[in-house]
């Protein structure tokens, strides 16, 4: 330990607030963010940015005091002291210095500071060879992490390691007690962000709510072992619902998580899900849930041989060199009503009517890419077959650069092996296409001729409709592709804006071919929207090779912000012209299309500022004077975190195909909004205009003060497949209903994360936050 002399430092001797707080009103803007709002002030650390590329024992002291009383091995220094040694400060009524130990020894008033750190107290020492610090009648704030403290003595040790004995931690604000970790020994490690608590007890407004012998709590976000806060809910699918997740952080490239499940009406559910990252094999996840003989689906389906029920999943996804990327997303369940009844945390898993079982792996070279993927799937409703079994596919694709003004050649080869376990039929199929491209690009425009041949052959297994078990079909395509951009400043709500305007026409012409007798594996007819204006094909799949002699023509305006180039608003509209029927349907027996125009598709898109944003679409049939489709959506958020959305949908069934299906109309009401200091009101709606009714509703309130906050949430459905309606003039239709509470206590965590995991599904634009 050295002395180069006395300096004065004022700026550094402490904050006005004794705990460095500061009242949001002084908060400088740029730090106010949500937190530092609901505390009403946050912790400003007068040493944040200091440099920290050299330790204090490598840098000189600095001294200021009253009084000073040097000897050949030791200084006392009186009267307002303070020391500085690099990034390290500390101030106290009198300090003695030892420089043979390299101890300190302080008395009154005392304060230590380091970046993120402060330390208040009546008495300490400080062995500087050792960075062991002791602080009796202490004090400490952890400026990063929100959180302040108490101890009867508090020790630092020669690893950064903090142990509090006789202790208190809160996340709440100075003054503020609503929840408190008291222990008899707490440590905390702030390299390693992590907490143990021993003879623990958490307060919430001084009533001790849990107790722990040992404890292990995180300081930030990285992955800890360790017992986490438990789920608890309740809903009519099972009754009351208590998860534990146990984590296991084994190695930094692979990890556990196990949760042992009770749910009342149904038993003990064992659910895992273990990660594993290699830079050669890649990212994956294995997963899945056991319970054995569940008691409620015993008594719902007692015909049933086997009543346990399970769930397996795997996913990966991994890019090797830079060239071969793979992928598989695998799952199966042990019954098609395992995701309704047991999967709570989103409406979407409990509407599923499918699980996929698929697998791919690509090769990326610079000009060409192969692909081999496998897929089919378990389906989880008893009305709906079994879907085509890809066994394998395997596609491979010619890359052109797509430089303008040069020949980009197409090549593209596909064979499918397709298999089902009902009785359709099978087969393999060939699907190629040759032919090439000129794109020819400008500042004011573009044009790109396409001709190339397309290809499709079958390979039939024997069944009873098909007396051609290798029919095939080919036919060449011409596409004209060209558009103009025309642009002019104008002004927009006293903005100076970029308003384009943007013609584009698409010339499509394809050759009758007829395919009466091929099947349909994976193909369909696709919705007609704006972007449809501008494809090749009006199939999805490849089996149908469609005729075609069109036109088709469309228009953009855009308006762009010239200060910062944000786009403000678009819309386009346009339409197809046909010169000819269109003979090739997915169908055999349906009647070739005959109408001389597309329907007039439109979108449009404003987004007037940060805060709010609408988009809508519409699709209108000028032949028989209707609306086929249409939606609305809208959105509002406040820099108060609210959030209010409104939409409305309305779809007619697809008129090629003949149905009796009635048209689908929707509206959805979602907000989640302040009522009060510290309150917040938060519902989800989506209503059946046709029905007159809601599908599903959530509705609940928020409790959030600076330190810790309760959801309780309700949501009632019906069970129905994701996207349909239900029916609701059948006698046994009953609403679902669940029951979520969440409770968070700031900086521990806290239990029911399915409460918002609901959130995020019904009201768009929410994301969760602990703080």
């Amino acid at each position: 330990m050295s002395m180069s002399g006395v300096a004065q430092d004022n700026s550094a001797r402490g904050a006005a607030h004794p705990l460095d707080w500061v009242h949001v009103d002084e908060v400088p803007r740029e730090l106010r963010d949500d937190q530092c709002v609901n505390c009403e002030g946050r912790y400003i650390d007068p040493l944040a940015g200091a440099d920290q590329s050299t330790s204090p024992e490598d840098s000189p002291i600095d001294a200021d005091a009253s009084n000073a009383e040097l000897r050949e091995d030791s200084a006392i220094f009186r009267g307002g002291v303070f020391l500085k040694q690099g990034y390290r400060q500390v101030s106290a009524e009198e300090i003695s210095l030892d420089r043979s130990e390299e101890t300190a020894t302080l008395s009154g008033s005392i304060t230590l500071r380091e970046p993120g750190l402060l330390l208040r107290g009546e008495k300490a020492q400080i062995f500087s060879r050792t960075e062991r610090a002791n602080v009796e009648n202490s004090q400490f704030v952890l400026h990063e992490l929100h959180m302040r403290g108490s101890a009867d003595l508090l020790e630092r040790d020669s690893d950064g390691i903090l142990h509090i004995h006789d202790g208190q931690l809160s996340y709440c604000a100075p003054g503020d007690d609503e929840w408190l970790l008291e222990a008899g020994e707490l440590e905390l490690d702030l390299e390693e962000g992590l907490g143990i608590a021993r003879d623990a007890k958490v307060r919430v407004a001084g009533v001790p709510v849990f107790y722990f012998p040992w404890m292990q709590f995180p300081l930030d976000d990285r992955r800890r072992t360790g017992v986490l806060w438990p789920d608890i809910g309740s809903d009519s699918r099972g009754g009351v619902d208590i998860a534990v997740p146990v984590y296991l952080n084994l190695a930094p490239d692979y990890d556990l998580l196990y949760t042992p499940r009770y749910i009342e009406e149904r038993g003990l559910n064992h659910e895992a899900k273990a990660r594993y990252l290699n830079p050669y094999l890649g990212r994956w996840e294995v997963g899945g849930a056991f319970m054995n003989e569940d008691k409620r689906y015993k008594n719902e389906y007692p015909s049933e041989r086997n009543h346990d029920r399970w769930l397996g999943v795997v996913k990966q996804n991994g890019l090797f060199n830079k060239r071969w990327r793979s992928q598989i997303d695998y799952s199966k369940a042990s019954d098609v009503n395992y995701m309704k009844d047991l999967q709570t945390s989103s409406l979407d898993s409990k509407r599923r009517t499918a699980l996929l079982q698929y697998g791919a792996l690509d090769y990326l070279g610079d000009r060409w890419m192969a692909n081999l993927e496998v897929q089919q799937f378990q389906t989880l409703a008893d009305d709906i077959s079994n879907d085509y079994k890809k066994l394998p596919q395997i596609t491979g694709r010619y890359r052109p650069d797509g430089t303008p003004f040069t020949v980009n050649p197409i090549l593209l080869a596909q064979y499918s092996n397709f298999d089902t376990d009902t009785n359709k039929v099978t087969g393999q199929r060939l699907y190629s296409e040759a032919g090439a491209s000129y794109p020819m690009l400008w500042t004011y425009g573009f044009f790109t001729p396409t001709g190339k041949y397309r290809h499709l052959a079958y390979d039939l297994d024997e069944h009873r409709n098909y007396g051609d078990q290798s029919p095939d079909a080919g036919a060449p395509l011409l596409s004209l592709d060209g558009g103009l951009y025309f642009d002019r400043g104008t002004r927009l709500f006293g903005r100076q804006m970029l308003q384009t305007l943007e013609p584009r026409l698409y010339y499509l012409y394809s050759e009758y071919q007829d395919q009466d007798g091929q099947p349909d594996f994976d193909s369909s007819e696709l919705t007609f929207t704006y972007n449809q204006l501008f494809r090749e094909t009006r199939f999805s799949g490849r089996d149908r090779i469609d005729d075609a002699d069109q036109l088709s023509v469309g228009i953009t305006t855009r308006f762009i912000d010239e200060t910062d180039g944000r786009e403000e608003f678009n819309a386009s509209i346009g339409q197809i012209f046909y010169f000819k029927d269109r003979e090739v349907r997915l169908d055999a027996d349906n009647p070739p299309l005959t109408t001389g125009g597309s329907e007039v598709a439109g979108e449009l898109s404003f987004y007037p500022n940060e805060r709010l944003s609408l988009r809508t679409s519409l699709v209108w049939d000028p032949y028989s004077d209707r609306m086929n489709s249409g939606n609305f959506f809208t959105s509002y958020t406040r820099d108060d975190g609210s959030i209010y959305n409104f939409g409305y949908s309305y779809r007619r069934p697809l008129t090629t195909v003949d149905t009796t299906q009635p048209p689908t109309e929707e509206a959805h009401f979602s907000f989640y909004m302040p009522a009060g200091l510290n309150w917040r009101l938060f519902a989800a709606v989506n209503y059946s205009v046709e029905a007159g009714e809601s599908v599903e509703d959530m509705f609940g309130v928020e409790y959030d003060t600076c330190c810790w906050k309760l959801r309780l949430l309700h949501l009632r459905y019906y069970d129905t497949a994701s996207g349909e309606n239900p029916d609701f003039d059948d006698p046994l239709l009953e609403r679902e209903d669940s029951t979520q509470i969440q409770v968070v206590l700031k900086g521990m965590g806290g239990f029911g994360s399915r409460a918002s995991s609901i959130m995020e599904d019904m009201i768009r634009g929410f994301t969760n936050s602990e703080y």
